[in-house]
């Protein structure tokens, strides 16, 4: 189990970190060995919401919350290179409670390195495995879960790790991807609204004072030009407010099963994303369903774990439509041609896998066709994305420069 310690150095300077210990009292062993004084030793709750002492306050309560979502988060990060390292050891003989124990000391994440302590001491309670992880669904999916608990009965853990870590480390890679791909053009929009908000609070409103002073009429463009960066100069701050409470509702409707359905029917129609989003459900589909039919799950549990892996609503209740239809004796490409969420083409392969008995392979076989695909596509579309983003604020800025030029121009005319 994991400990948080706060201890003295030989220097007497205050220390505090976490140690792995089997009590409290080899926690405090552990610590004199790093020739430090414990002050105070408390086990580590590994649980994903904590409740606090009465004297934590709200804001430390808000703070802990957040720290536990962000600590998830990064820590799933570490589950490919847990399973490598677990099927590596296992493969080579060692007991599982033992592997698990020589990983546990290498994890650099206090959080990560609390849930597989706590996974480590249900097993040696007597749980198996599966039963252990699955007490922290937060971190472990469940197909994770599923192709553990089926190792676990046919006796192959070490294979399944391994298969499990290349699952996760291709996952990382292609968030990676995506991420790397939309960062700078995101990076693009967010300063060019900086500079359009910069130009209309601070350079157009003394450019408007200047043509207030001729007491002349100006063009349309301008006064409309000049009309916003009143706007945003007098009202700025209660715009701010508004936007964010309207953000705040949008974040609560997208919460609620209307709002989620939307949400996920308009990431399936928005132009040029949704080519992109269409390719990654079918990526999921295919590549999960395969691995988990090539590790002997069953297909109607298959199905159950990857209806919730695509995360998306109208898909989701596709391929429980097509799970339905193959309860009732359909064949794989039937219910799924049916179900209309899959091209023609997938289909077409998957009809030639079930015919061959090979439906497994050909289903991970177009998880990497798929995967090559959406390499090509983010490729193709951060390159298209890049000049959209500059043509629109150049128009944008274009339109302030002219309001502000039309002005000067009509006076020229007039003087010369």
């Amino acid at each position: 189990m994991l400990f948080q310690y706060q201890a003295l150095n030989n220097k007497g300077a205050p220390v505090s970190d976490f140690v792995d210990a089997t009590n409290e009292s080899a926690a405090r062993q552990k610590i004199r060995g790093m020739g430090l004084y414990p002050v105070k030793i408390k086990k580590q709750d590994v649980s994903m919401v904590k409740t606090l002492d009465s004297e934590a306050g709200g804001i430390k309560l808000l703070f802990a919350k957040v720290r536990d979502k962000v600590s998830t988060r990064f820590s799933t990060k570490h589950i490919g290179l847990f399973s490598r390292q677990l099927g590596t050891l296992l493969k080579a003989g060692l007991p599982l409670p033992v592997a698990i124990s020589d990983i546990v000391e290498q994890i650099d994440n206090n959080h990560f390195k609390g849930v597989i302590a706590d996974v480590r001491e249900k097993l040696h309670e007597g749980s198996s495995l599966s039963n252990a992880i699955q007490q922290h669904r937060g971190i472990f999916s469940d197909m994770y879960i599923n192709m553990v608990r089926v190792g676990e009965s046919l006796g192959s853990l070490d294979e399944v790790f391994e298969r499990l870590a290349e699952m996760e480390e291709k996952k990382n890679i292609l968030k990676s991807r995506i991420r790397a791909a939309l960062w700078y053009p995101s990076f693009m929009f967010f300063f060019s609204i900086c500079v359009v908000i910069l130009l209309m609070v601070k350079v157009i409103p003394a450019i408007a004072e200047m043509f207030s002073e001729q007491n002349k009429n100006l063009p349309l463009p301008t006064e409309i030009v000049i009309f916003v960066s009143n706007m945003l100069t007098r009202y700025g701050i209660f715009i701010l407010i508004i936007a964010i409470v309207g953000f705040y509702f949008l974040y609560k409707y997208i919460q609620t099963d209307a709002g989620r359905r939307k949400l996920d029917e308009l990431k399936l129609e928005i132009p040029l994303v949704s080519g992109l989003y269409k390719k990654l459900l079918t990526y999921r589909f295919t590549q999960n369903l395969g691995i988990l039919l090539g590790n002997k799950v069953d297909i109607i549990k298959s199905f159950e774990i990857v209806e919730k892996i695509v995360n998306n609503i109208v898909i989701q209740e596709r391929i429980s439509e097509a799970s339905k239809k193959i309860r009732e004796g359909s064949s794989v490409a039937i219910a799924l041609n049916k179900s209309g969420f899959l091209p023609k083409l997938v289909i077409g392969m998957i009809t030639a896998g079930e015919a061959s008995d090979k439906l497994d392979a050909m289903l991970v076989n177009i998880g990497k066709v798929y995967e090559t695909e959406i390499d090509l596509t983010i490729t193709g579309l951060t390159s298209l994305i890049e000049p959209i983003i500059i043509i629109f604020m150049g128009f944008i800025i274009g339109i302030i420069v002219m309001s502000v030029m039309l002005p000067i121009m009509e006076m020229n005319l007039l003087v010369g």
